[in-house]
């Protein structure tokens, strides 16, 4: 596959607001699917909605009601799947495009482009309007000093985080119920691409891979028995990674952040939401508090981690400063005898980032690029196939 190619062809022909879209040269079709996220209803049912996420992102509708790209390797319902997760503050797909196609072609199975709350499509056009952003970071930088990495991009995750960083972890449990809903959706055959029970692997890039973690240790429902994962620049826990980025957030939202969830959310959590969650989102909060780590979860992250090890493979970049490849490694190896993760630590011969592991060039580098991609997710597609 010529991925420098590819990612221009798709990034030209994607749009969320097209029902289906050939991939050019390929049996790879895209779809654009409806998802109405059921989150809303069952906090409400327990009174506790607007205490959860207070009046302003209550009325975000695009976090509700969106669509989300699936991409299918024939017209026949398939029988297997990979839900692929995303990184911290992207707004649109196309990065991800090149990938999931690869993915459909090589291993034949169903590639779910599934958005997290607030993120992608699921937030609100003018946090990715570089006009209006740019206004926000000017006034960031007048009101905080020493204040740095701000951007247009990371403006709105900055703004959002500092002002109440309880954002990160209602996000993240919004993003692990509306995985649930797909994945009972899928179990109980009512997905419209997939079969009753289909048997999905997951694919967790850099905060998806986070999250994946979580949900695996989790595992809500036991809707995970059966399923494996790679993690790709993506594994260690909350407190090894370094957000400060144009891209993701600015210096002092990121230490804000870092600073809450090491040492006040165990305490503001157990009073928000505590005796109101289901059951399969208690777990999935014992596994994030595990993976901060607090330190009263220890044992259940060394249990979880051991019994994930056969499950998880994990993709490390060297040069990757967000989370590094060491850190990856010190989580999922910790020098326990119990841990066989697959561990892969690997480097470009060229300038990458965490945020952008194959750039486009339009010049030689591009064959460079091409051919790491290839060898990544050869793997990949070995590994979830």
């Amino acid at each position: 596959m010529n991925y420098t190619h590819l990612h221009q062809q798709l990034t030209t022909l994607f749009s969320l607001n097209k029902d289906f879209i050939k991939v050019p040269d390929s049996d790879v079709c895209i779809r654009n699917l409806d998802f109405y996220s059921s989150f809303q209803t069952s906090l409400l049912k327990n009174g506790i909605f607007q205490n959860q996420f207070g009046v302003e992102d209550s009325k975000i509708e695009e976090n509700w009601h969106f669509k989300y790209p699936v991409f299918t390797p024939s017209d026949k319902k398939n029988n297997r799947a990979i839900i692929l997760l995303h990184g911290l503050n992207e707004r649109d797909w196309s990065k991800y495009l090149s990938w999931a196609t690869y993915l459909a072609e090589q291993t034949a199975r169903t590639i779910i482009l599934f958005p997290l709350a607030f993120h992608m499509n699921r937030g609100k056009k003018e946090w990715s309007d570089p006009r209006v952003m740019n206004v926000l970071v000017s006034s960031r930088k007048n009101m905080y000093q020493n204040i740095i990495q701000s951007s247009f991009a990371n403006a709105a995750l900055s703004d959002r985080l500092s002002e109440d960083p309880m954002r990160f972890y209602r996000g993240g449990l919004q993003s692990a119920h509306d995985l649930i809903q797909l994945l009972n959706q899928i179990k109980n055959g009512n997905y419209p691409l997939l079969e009753k029970d289909t048997q999905i692997n997951f694919f967790g890039y850099s905060i998806g891979a986070f999250l994946t973690q979580i949900m695996f240790m989790a595992n809500p429902g036991n809707l995970l028995k059966k399923s494996k994962a790679v993690l790709f620049c993506g594994g260690t826990t909350f407190d090894n990674m370094s957000g400060t980025s144009k891209l993701i957030m600015d210096n002092l939202a990121y230490r804000n952040l870092n600073d809450f969830y090491l040492h006040t959310f165990e305490r503001k959590s157990d009073t928000e939401t505590k005796k109101n969650l289901s059951a399969p989102l208690h777990s999935v909060v014992k596994s994030f508090k595990a993976m901060i780590p607090i330190p009263s979860f220890s044992k259940l992250k060394e249990k979880g981690l051991s019994r994930l090890s056969k499950k998880i493979t994990a993709i490390g970049l060297l040069k990757d400063q967000v989370i590094p490849a060491k850190h990856i490694n010190n989580t999922l190896k910790s020098g326990h005898k119990k841990f066989h993760f697959q561990l892969h630590t690997i480097d470009f011969p060229y300038q990458y980032s965490h945020e952008n592991p194959f750039p486009v060039y339009n010049s030689e580098k591009s064959a460079l690029v091409d051919k790491s991609f290839e060898m990544v997710f050869a793997n990949v597609s070995g590994l979830l196939k």
